[in-house]
């Protein structure tokens, strides 16, 4: 999988909010077809797409948060990004899909 640009400011899509369930108290992502529960590290990384932070910055802070170089996560966040564009709950202007 290529990378996305280091510069680019990934933001979660109009249509989609995070929030915590109230049953169960975990993380998750809703959106007008349903729910995506989130596990630890995807709740970190779709807390990071706001916009204002760009990819190499998100890599930046996962990598210091978890202890890894930034090479090591880097396709991790890139392929999760990926999988969120996907079902359209993230936005990545200056990019083509």
């Amino acid at each position: 999988m290529q990378l996305p640009p280091s510069d680019i400011h990934p933001k979660l899509s109009s249509r989609a909010r995070l929030q915590t369930d109230k049953v169960t108290g975990k993380p998750v992502l809703l959106y007008p077809e349903g729910v995506l529960m989130l596990n630890p590290t995807g709740h970190a990384i779709a807390q990071l797409c706001t916009g204002e932070v760009t990819f190499q910055e998100m890599v930046d802070k996962l990598a210091a948060r978890y202890k890894k170089t930034s090479q090591e996560i880097s396709p991790q966040v890139a392929e999760y990004l990926h999988r969120l564009r996907e079902r359209n709950l993230l936005e990545m202007p200056g990019t083509t899909q």
